[in-house]
């Protein structure tokens, strides 16, 4: 099973991996605001990078109740009630 990376508020998907590890990384770079110095010399003005939307991932599964339209704790409920045990 992989792992989902989509938009926190409208629900689109954006991207599917196999590893959680990367589609954490994905998200970290994509939310974190940053600035870019090309420096002096280059004549060109700093660049700030703010996303428009927040990206967020989970498991393919847990995407179901995003598809669902569910969010914020509702989603977190609908992921507890839906956890396989054992």
């Amino acid at each position: 099973m992989g792992f989902v990376v989509y938009d926190e508020k409208s629900g689109h998907m954006q991207k599917y991996y196999k590893l959680a590890s990367t589609a954490k990384r994905i998200c970290t770079q994509h939310n974190t605001e940053r600035t870019y110095d090309w420096g002096r010399t280059s004549g060109v003005p700093n660049y700030r990078y703010s996303p428009e939307r927040i990206w967020a991932f989970c498991s393919y599964r847990d995407y179901e109740g995003v598809l669902m339209g569910l969010r914020g704790d509702a989603l977190k409920m609908w992921q507890f009630c839906n956890t396989e045990i054992g």
